[in-house]
């Protein structure tokens, strides 16, 4: 799922797609495909917007995948999770139960348990979840000044059968967050609640959800809308494991409405688990004769794993990349000055600086803990630390750039300081200009036009 704009990222997406977003020297959704193709798919479908699809298209050719990729665009950006899936579904591109991942997931978690749990439960949705690691933030995050609020979900797991028995987010609720004592304490025993888990955005999903979704058009989002919707009628005493029947009708019409009748069962596997001493609880019938089941993997190990979906977070792994290259790309190469850059200074730390392709370093300047995208140009005299410069920026002469993401094809004229600042696309910052967090506290927000066809430039604190 590679079409979201990024809607809390806005100042770096507005001319850029997310999922072209550099992360060191490789664009974000290199990672998610990484990650099937090391986990051993051979296809992968990639839905995009209509309008980028050419672009990210000439990205992924230059990357050289083995694994055989689709794209597939689609118009609107307020197109939801569970409505791609409904056009993939619709389309006749789903075949068979699907795995469904976010395109900015970055994370070396082997996948191989939730598969495992998926398949020996004959689960309706399997989804991955990651125990939040509090990493310490040595440096602001540029841009606006403002508190992090991360995602936080309530998530209900059953220790015992890892089954998925609640899920919610912390922003539904207020002070209570009501649960039937009825149907989940009686029926699963011990539930854990937890509010520190990462919700990977990683799903297996049983083929006939996709189905569900086409009868249901007003489920948008996996996450919010079709999860906890599954959740929910899973712990329902409705929940019951049915003969699959025929619910068609004389013209050929599908008559299945409710969500328990696409879970039916054929005869032969309910009779192989009446038969089966296999039980998943010393108290109850296996499953609790329910007939969707839903499960939840936590990955407790030191893997790691992070969402691109926050500034914030985008400049923890830019600062993290090169310490984690091993683990989250195997056995590619890092490659920290290309071969067709020009680097004549000799104050650029190569240990921690990553320098794309054709880039013009001039003599007498300083970059430590930076990583340039291809074609920059970087002036005499000028200083850059922790910071993020992507394609095509020019910097001038004598500058002065501390802990800034300056977007694509910006320019910074000669004499300017800058200090934890976010550079729109496309944008000039006028010669001899100092801005930091706190000196452009008297211009939040305000929007900068510097051409008809331009991006903007926002000075937040």
């Amino acid at each position: 799922m590679a079409a979201g704009k990024g809607s809390r990222m806005t100042e770096m997406t507005a001319k850029k797609a997310k999922c072209l977003l550099p992360i060191g020297n490789l664009p974000m959704i290199w990672f998610p495909i990484h990650l099937l193709e090391r986990s051993g798919f051979q296809e992968v479908i990639v839905v995009i917007l209509e309008p980028v699809k050419n672009e990210v298209q000439a990205a992924l050719d230059k990357l050289c995948f083995k694994i055989k990729i689709e794209l597939v665009g689609i118009q609107s950006e307020d197109t939801g999770t569970a409505d791609s899936l409904r056009y993939l579904q619709e389309s006749n591109r789903i075949r068979c139960d699907v795995l469904v991942v976010s395109c900015d997931l970055v994370t070396d978690v082997n996948l191989v348990p939730l598969f495992d749990l998926y398949r020996k439960h004959d689960a309706a949705y399997a989804a991955l979840f990651v125990q939040n690691k509090t990493s310490v933030q040595t440096l602001a995050t540029p841009g606006p000044k403002m508190k992090d609020k991360p995602e936080r979900d309530f998530v209900g797991i059953n220790g015992a059968t890892s089954r998925l028995v609640f899920i919610g987010s912390a922003s539904d609720y207020e002070e209570v967050v009501p649960m039937s004592r009825k149907n989940l304490i009686k029926r699963y025993g011990r539930i854990t609640i937890h509010s520190k888990l990462m919700d990977a955005h990683l799903y297996i999903i049983k083929k006939w959800l996709c189905e569900y979704l086409v009868t249901k058009k007003s489920v948008s989002t996996l996450k919010g809308e079709l999860l906890p919707y599954v959740v929910k009628k899973h712990v329902s005493h409705g929940n019951k494991l049915k003969i699959e029947q025929d619910k068609t009708s004389v013209i050929g019409m599908d008559l299945k409405k409710d969500i328990t009748q696409f879970a039916q069962e054929n005869a032969l596997t309910c009779k192989i688990r009446t038969m089966s001493a296999y039980t998943d609880s010393r108290c109850q019938v296996v499953y609790n004769n329910d007939s969707i089941r839903c499960y939840a993997h936590v990955v407790t190990d030191d893997s790691y794993a992070v969402r691109i979906n926050t500034l914030q977070q985008y400049c923890r792994l830019n600062r993290e990349i090169l310490d984690k290259w091993s683990t989250l790309t195997g056995s590619r190469e890092l490659v920290r000055i290309a071969p067709s850059a020009s680097v004549k200074s000799t104050q650029l730390d190569a240990e921690t600086c990553l320098v794309g392709a054709g880039c013009q370093i001039a003599e007498k300047t300083s970059l430590k803990n930076t990583i340039l995208g291809p074609s920059v140009t970087v002036s005499t005299k000028t200083r850059i630390a922790n910071s993020v410069v992507m394609h095509g920026v020019r910097i001038g002469e004598g500058c002065n750039i501390q802990n800034c993401v300056i977007c694509e094809d910006s320019i910074v004229q000669d004499g300017c300081e800058l200090k934890d600042c976010l550079v729109g696309s496309q944008h000039v910052v006028q010669a001899n200009s100092m801005y930091s967090t706190q000196q452009a506290e008297n211009v939040l927000h305000k929007i900068f036009i510097c051409h008809p066809a331009s991006c903007f430039f926002e000075w937040c604190s």
